[in-house]
């Protein structure tokens, strides 16, 4: 059955939905792991306001152990209905949610970033 999970990033969430549709990055086992993915990417402080990038460097994070791979991993425009996590990513605003079964968390990008940097600090040896 698979743990299935989509991240979707707009470029500007607030666009009429006729508009602009989203790019849908899509896993099949990796549902658990995509905020912990996303949390690591937005850490580096880098092209926030730039769909197109950050979309890629997502999706790199999300397929490193599988670069290579023809399953598991897909792009689409539009999203699946049967997703256990759901993320939504707001370039414009610069802000995630994390659809739940019973709400919704919001959060800004700076606020995910430094939840990564509090667990993970810097190895000064």
């Amino acid at each position: 059955m698979g743990c299935r999970g989509t991240i979707e990033i707009w470029e500007n969430g607030a666009a009429p939905k006729d508009e602009e549709a989203p790019v849908v990055l899509y896993t099949h086992w990796g549902a658990h792991e995509m905020l912990s993915d996303l949390k690591a990417v937005l850490s580096r402080r880098k092209r926030w306001g730039d769909a197109a990038y950050l979309s890629r460097m997502i999706f790199s994070k999300m397929i490193r152990s599988d670069i290579e791979g023809e399953t598991g991993y897909g792009i689409m425009t539009c999203n699946i209905g049967d997703a256990e996590q759901e993320i939504v990513v707001d370039c414009d605003r610069q802000e995630i949610i994390v659809k739940g079964n019973d709400n919704n968390k919001t959060y800004t990008f700076s606020e995910l970033a430094e939840q990564y940097a509090e667990a993970n600090p810097p190895n000064c040896s």
